[in-house]
């Protein structure tokens, strides 16, 4: 089947892929670069009318449909998400939060981090509700989608204007009824909480402030609702948001599928390798004797009364003139062995029955959650040396967090993109936009080479891509990030990569004979650009 007539760029779709920080400053650029670049007498910003966010891409994402919503205009949006960045007040907001007991009184939230982290979004970057999308006539966005994960069937969560709300098997009629009511900062928050930073938000009970409503009681009897739903990072499944995207384009609610896909993917195709543990010897106990000579100071020994008893017994003598007068020294040792005995035999005694009550709680839970067909193997790490099985628990936590972390959305990203460029009816419709694309350091892939009908990215554009490329994933900006001024160079990143990936763009348009009178006036607008930041790859951000 041959792919469906279209008109490039007329129709376009945005997708901000997931990394904190890095994802969300990159993600600005390409907005601001769309906003400078004309198309028809509009900017080219304004031909995007779908959106489809991950995580750090979903702060930026979400902010500036909000700001599109309320009537804001492109340069005060900029100024004010640049300044969010830039004041870096994010994270110690939250952690304010998460500490304030009188916040969490009559909070039906629950006291974690990342329901602080929600109302921190809140007071900081975004206000309303969802219902904000459900009128798109005062912005060019149409279709809407913020990416986040469910716990509960492992699909993606989609909080969108268009489509299923969530998925296919939690969505019901009974949250069409809510969802307009959902915070947008919650939703943000949903998407951005990356596994072991962040816990799970829990839908509804997280997301709705009146639980004593009719509609809210109706979705709570409803399975899995009952007892929750975890909520969390859109990368899990798509960090992104390719899916999401590619199912607005199809959506029977559009007239025609998008012109033009544009995914902005800051998500590195290198990692740091997994290093196993030293294996340096330790001590030559078991885990089993290690537990038990721990285990035998909880209890009340011998020495602590007999400490007590000889204290009060010096007292006691001197007192009564055994020594024939009393001595104020020995009033003085037998105070100091006295009080040292009743700390002594008070901390046994307590320690005794709690290590009573913990070893027998402890028992229950261990037969309740271990298989009953493992016991036997559980039970006998405990004769093990504690050294190796140190080495044992570290190599497999590790492990598992390079797997979660890198290994499985390398993987999960290069299905979704397979997803992207197999299908026919998408045929020159996608470009790909990365943050370490032109930052001239070899790749393990085998990259398309760089267009030479294009002149060459300078040393200057390389090193802003290079130390944009290199930003870790986090939502703070640590000292090493601010002399190196890490947000102006991933916007100037997100603005000179879009300018390269759209020239790129339009002349295979030209090669494959779809090219329009107009591309070619666009193209000379982006040749410009492309000199001046080869010549200084920060201008647009100094000049905004």
């Amino acid at each position: 089947m041959p792919p469906p007539p279209f008109t490039p760029f007329q129709s376009i779709g945005l997708c901000f892929s997931g990394g904190g920080y890095r994802a969300s400053a990159f993600a600005l650029g390409v907005l601001s670069y769309l906003e400078r670049v004309t198309l028809n007498d509009k900017p080219l910003l304004h031909h995007v009318d779908a959106l489809s966010t991950v995580s750090g891409g979903t702060l930026t994402g979400m902010a500036y449909a909000v700001a599109q919503a309320n009537g804001v205009s492109f340069d005060q949006f900029y100024k004010n998400f640049y300044q969010f960045m830039r004041e870096d007040k994010l994270t110690e907001t939250a952690i304010n939060f998460l500490k304030d007991d009188a916040r969490w009184k009559n909070n039906l939230k629950k006291r974690s981090l990342i329901n602080s982290f929600a109302l921190a979004y809140e007071k900081l970057l975004v206000q309303g509700t969802f219902e904000l999308f459900n009128d798109q006539s005062q912005s060019h966005l149409k279709q809407v989608c913020f990416n986040a994960t469910d716990f509960s069937f492992g699909l993606a969560f989609r909080f969108q204007n268009t489509g299923l709300f969530a998925n296919k098997p939690l969505n019901c009629t009974e949250l069409n009824t809510l969802k307009d009511k959902i915070q947008v900062a919650d939703a943000v928050a949903s998407s951005s909480c990356f596994p072991f930073g962040f816990e799970p938000m829990i839908f509804p009970d997280d997301y709705f402030a009146d639980h004593h409503s009719a509609e809210y009681k109706a979705l709570k009897r409803r399975e899995p609702f009952i007892e929750g739903v975890g909520v969390m990072d859109g990368g899990i499944v798509d960090n992104q948001g390719i899916g999401s995207m590619v199912n607005m384009s199809e959506s029977a609610k559009r007239t025609r599928p998008l012109d033009l896909i544009i995914v902005n993917d800051v998500g590195g195709y290198s990692m740091q390798p997994w290093e196993p543990g030293s294996g340096i010897p330790g001590t030559k106990k078991s885990v089993k004797e290690s537990i038990l000579g721990l285990l035998k100071f909880l209890t009340l020994r011998w020495y602590y009364w007999a400490t007590l008893a000889t204290g009060v017994g010096i007292l006691v003598l001197n007192s009564m003139l055994v020594f024939k007068q009393p001595w104020p020294a020995l009033y003085i040792v037998g105070g100091i062995l006295t009080g040292v005995g009743l700390i002594l035999t008070g901390f046994g005694l307590i320690t005794s029955v709690a290590k009573r009550f913990a070893l027998t709680w402890f028992n229950s839970i261990f037969k309740k959650k271990v298989p009953a067909v493992l016991l036997d193997e559980v039970t006998s790490l405990a004769n093990l040396n504690l050294a190796l099985v140190r080495t044992m628990l570290s190599e497999r936590i590790t492990s598992t967090f390079k797997m979660v972390n890198d290994i499985f959305l390398k993987q999960i990203r290069r299905l979704n993109y397979d997803l992207l460029y197999s299908k026919e009816e998408l045929k020159n419709r996608v470009i790909t936009s990365t943050v370490y694309q032109l930052n001239g350091q070899p790749t393990l892939y085998k990259n398309q080479p760089l267009n030479k009908d294009i002149p060459a990215p300078s040393a200057r554009v390389q090193a802003a891509a290079l130390v944009a490329s290199q930003t870790p994933t986090t939502l703070w900006w640590d000292d090493k990030d601010l002399n190196l001024q890490r947000q102006d160079n991933l916007i100037a990143c997100g603005q000179f990569t879009t300018c390269y990936s759209v020239m790129d763009y339009i002349l295979k348009l030209k090669a494959a004979g779809l090219a329009q009178p107009e591309h070619t006036q666009l193209y000379e607008q982006l040749s410009r650009d492309w000199k001046k930041f080869n010549e200084a790859p920060l201008f647009l951000v100094t000049e905004e």
